[in-house]
């Protein structure tokens, strides 16, 4: 909608006026304006043009127009002059507007308003124009155009004239207000409508847009497909050209070696020929060969006659062997369980001595360990040499020596973790029946007696290193399983201490505010326990594993000169086994006793001191009782020292007399350790004639 803007009041005089008089009816032309009327018919002619599209914009455009041409018609109706007065028709009636002539009506409405337009636009001068186009100046008017002040009347009714001039055009100005708000809400409307249809406009185009997209995507996924298959085609013609031109090549192959093969056939029928001649001869000589065939057959049967004799013959020796082996093994079984009756009987300690092999460096520079002769499977030498280089005058104490000794078993340094167990498996059984077992370890710093006893340090990825403590769980849970079929039931509990500086730890616990002691059973027996020790059922192999992983870390260690991980105390693995016969109610209680003692050392090689000086003491100290215990019992004296030590006090049942006890004693290999292994071996040839009884089967109560 445009905006009509009011000239300035400077463009003429003041006292002329584009408005028409009051009560004109006359039209009135403006310069450059265009009549409304001319206006809508030109737009209605374009509308109805043979052709033109009809939209909702015109429609609208069309239904504004007509709008505002009803909404003129009363507004014209309403002017008029009545001398000098506007007037409103009686009663207030609209003015009847004939049907039958749409053209002038819409012509009034159009120069209605086209007066209030430009009307609107001379506002400044309106008064003047409308006080000039009165019905006359009055008589009593000055020349001048001002009335006197003693004409009252004619002043009064000047402003009752002016008055009536000012409410015309307020009335005016309102219904322009009304025409024009009812214009602007028909353009709204329009502009809402136009609005729409180009919201139409769009999707439509966009909807179309997407068709064409995907007409344009369906060509391109179409001219993909006829390019691969074309590819595809060609790539088949090829193929095809290709297998033409091998067959062409193979059928030109066969050709040539059809015409080879008639060749070589023509060949062979003279060949032919020939050996059909040669025939004969061949046959004579065939006979002559079928009866040496014959003899040579005769021979053969003849030898495979005595053949088979003869194996029949090595068979039967091999049986008899067989027996004879199987008789002298167990011949061999026979005299060892009578050789141990007989050491049961005597009630004397078992021995076994093993030595170690050589380990890293102990290996350069020496193939053989020549101080130590092992003769046979129970005797051993231990040979002095003297350098005669070093040999003095006065040395005649220091010549060349041998020492014998006998065992009851010798393992040399090849001898493997299972042959040293299948010598004790025995005493593992006596321990199933009832009866109290005792294995221990004797000898010097770094003999192997915790490898012997516990196992090297990878146990759990080689099997081959586990030592007597896991082999014997080992075994006993074997054994559990076999006897479960003869009605027999086991209850395990396991227990690891260790004796250090003469004071008794628990090595299943880190726990140090428990004080360990050792007590009578009882006040009429003779058992021993050690107070405030754990005590751990064992259902598995893997948890004794566990078991010795945490008693290493618990266990006092410590480097020394004369070994880098020297065992600083005396540990003891106590399994107590309890079993029960469901079918005759018999039971047993047997207690397994596996004691890694810590080794004797001299403080001169080892260079102890401080703490280490202490722990070194204390294990000299204690195994110095253990000898003269051993000597006590090997004397028969009436008093025993088993209180001189907690090591001996614990070991009371163990060497006592109730219970089947064995040593091994670990002697190093290095020459410079001879003198530490001669004290060892005759420490453990005094315990091997040691008498302390025969042991007794024990029923759990």
């Amino acid at each position: 909608m445009s905006k009509l803007q009011a000239p300035s009041s400077g463009a003429r005089g003041p006292h002329v006026s584009r408005l028409a008089p009051p009560g004109s009816l006359t039209k009135r032309l403006r310069e450059g304006s265009v009549d409304l009327e001319a206006g809508l018919d030109a737009k209605k002619s374009k509308l109805e043009a043979p052709g033109a599209p009809v939209t909702n914009l015109t429609r609208s455009k069309s239904k504004s127009m007509m709008i505002i041409a009803d909404k003129a018609r009363p507004a014209a109706g309403r002017v008029g002059t009545t001398g000098g007065r506007v007037g409103v028709a009686s009663g207030g009636a609209k003015p009847k507007v004939s049907l039958s002539r749409p053209g002038a009506d819409r012509r009034q409405t159009t120069t209605a308003l086209n007066d209030r337009t430009n009307g609107s636009m001379s506002r400044p001068g309106l008064a003047r124009e409308k006080s000039s186009a009165g019905a006359g100046k009055p008589a009593g008017k000055a020349a001048g155009g001002k009335r006197p002040a003693w004409d009252l009347k004619g002043r009064l009714e000047d402003m009752e004239r002016m008055f009536d001039q000012t409410n015309r055009r307020v009335e005016d100005l309102e219904t322009e207000k009304q025409t024009l708000q009812t214009d602007v809400e028909v353009k709204k409307e329009v502009v809402v409508q136009s609005s729409e249809e180009i919201r139409t406009l769009r999707s439509n185009i966009e909807r179309s847009e997407q068709e064409l997209d995907n007409l344009r995507k369906s060509l391109r996924e179409k001219e993909e497909q006829f390019t691969e298959e074309t590819v595809k085609l060609k790539r088949e013609l090829e193929n095809e050209q290709y297998t033409k031109s091998s067959l062409e090549r193979r059928l030109k192959g066969l050709e040539d070696e059809l015409s080879s093969k008639q060749t070589e056939v023509a060949g062979l029928k003279n060949s032919v020929a020939e050996l059909s001649s040669s025939r004969a001869g061949v046959e004579a000589s065939l006979s002559g060969a079928k009866t040496e065939l014959e003899a040579a057959r005769q021979q053969i049967l003849a030898l495979q006659t005595e053949s088979e004799r003869k194996s029949d013959e090595i068979v039967t020796s091999l049986a008899a062997q067989e027996e004879m082996l199987a008789k002298l093994r167990w011949e061999e079984s026979e005299r060892r369980k009578l050789h141990n009756l007989v050491q049961e009987l005597k009630g004397n300690i078992r021995v076994f001595c093993r030595m170690r092999p050589l380990l890293g460096e102990e290996r350069d520079g020496l193939d053989e360990i020549r101080h130590v002769n092992i003769q046979g499977e129970k005797t051993l030498e231990l040979i002095k040499t003297v350098d005669s280089a070093n040999e003095s005058i006065a040395g005649g104490l220091n010549k060349n020596m041998k020492y014998d000794f006998e065992f009851d078993r010798v393992f040399g340094p090849t001898s493997s973790q299972g042959d040293v167990f299948a010598e004790i498996s025995q005493l593992v059984q006596s321990a199933l029946d009832g009866y109290n077992v005792c294995v221990f370890a004797y000898g010097q710093t770094g003999s192997g007696k915790t490898f012997t006893m516990e196992g090297g340090p990878a146990i759990e990825d080689d099997e081959s290193e586990c030592g007597m403590i896991p082999r014997t769980i080992r075994q006993i849970f074997e054994v559990q399983e076999k006897l479960k079929e003869k009605s027999w039931q086991y209850k395990l509990q396991a227990s690891f201490l260790e004796i250090y500086n003469e004071e008794i730890r628990d090595l299943l616990t880190s726990d140090t505010n428990y004080k360990c002691e050792i007590k009578m059973s009882d006040s009429k027996g003779t058992d021993l326990h050690v107070t405030n020790l754990k005590s751990e059922e064992v259902t598995s192999e893997s948890q004794i594993a566990s078991m010795i992983r945490r008693a290493r870390k618990n266990r006092a260690q410590a480097k020394t000169l004369c070994n880098e991980r020297s065992s600083r105390s005396h540990s003891v693995f106590m399994l107590k086994i309890e079993g029960y016969n469901t079918a005759t109610t018999e039971t047993c209680c047997g207690t397994l006793n596996l004691v890694d003692l810590a080794g004797s050392e001299r403080i001169k090689d080892s260079g102890s001191e401080g703490m280490r000086l202490t722990e070194a003491q204390a294990i000299n100290k204690s195994l110095s009782n253990l000898g003269n215990v051993i000597m006590a019992l090997a004397q028969k004296n009436s008093h025993v020292p088993y209180r001189n030590s907690k090591l001996t006090h614990l070991l009371q049942n163990c060497l006592g007399g109730n219970s089947k006890t064995l040593m091994f004693v670990n002697i190093s290999p290095k020459e410079e350790c001879f003198s530490e292994t001669l004290n060892s071996l005759r420490f453990a040839t005094k315990v091997n004639q040691c008498n302390i009884g025969t042991a007794c089967k024990k029923a759990s109560k």
